[in-house]
């Protein structure tokens, strides 16, 4: 694979960046898309997306709740947390039903056929993500994942020049509650 690297002319065009910046930042971004593709190439005969795997993940981790919780779990919009709960149900692996606490809103709960899913999709991917990683020692992959949370957290205190005001406050508009949005866990 070609490696990623900046013109000679970088600083002529932007004197205020940085060249080691740059690339780590479109590194990273390729090896992102690189596993997701991986990812969603290895799901798909079990009719699951990656996305998908992550709500089973937490709903079987988490226990029921609600799609707006979920959304702020994986920090995603109400819209795309409704697609894929569509998907999800339309296949068994997911239920809606009435939240007993409160009638006026539902509840998500992963099914038998989504726990068996879920299982293969965890084997199937950790076993995958074994492989991949294996470039790495130990030692070495300890220092990527805390590089990678560093880069998690600067990113959260640092929002986007021209960023909105929810983005700014590290909250997210999803609906009544919604609260700070934050790095979900490993919902595998």
């Amino acid at each position: 694979m070609a490696t990623i690297e900046m013109p000679s002319d970088f600083y002529d065009q932007t004197p205020d960046a940085s060249i080691l910046a740059t690339e780590a930042v479109m590194n990273t971004v390729r090896t992102a898309d690189l596993l997701f593709d991986r990812i969603g190439r290895l799901l798909r005969p079990l009719n699951v997306s990656a996305a998908g795997g992550l709500v089973l993940g937490v709903l079987r981790d988490r226990g029921p709740m609600s799609p707006s919780e979920l959304g702020q779990r994986l920090i995603v919009t109400r819209a795309t947390v409704t697609g894929l709960l569509d998907s999800l149900e339309r296949r068994g692996f997911v239920r809606r039903a009435p939240n007993p606490a409160d009638r006026r809103s539902l509840l998500v709960e992963i099914t038998p056929a989504g726990r068996d899913v879920l299982q293969q999709v965890r084997t199937t991917v950790h076993r995958a993500e074994k492989a991949w990683m294996s470039v790495l020692s130990e030692a070495e992959l300890r220092t990527y994942i805390e590089l990678l949370h560093r880069i998690q957290d600067g990113l959260a205190d640092h929002p986007p020049i021209g960023a909105s005001p929810h983005e700014r406050t590290g909250t997210e508009s999803v609906g009544p509650g919604a609260g700070p949005v934050g790095r979900p866990s490993d919902p595998r």
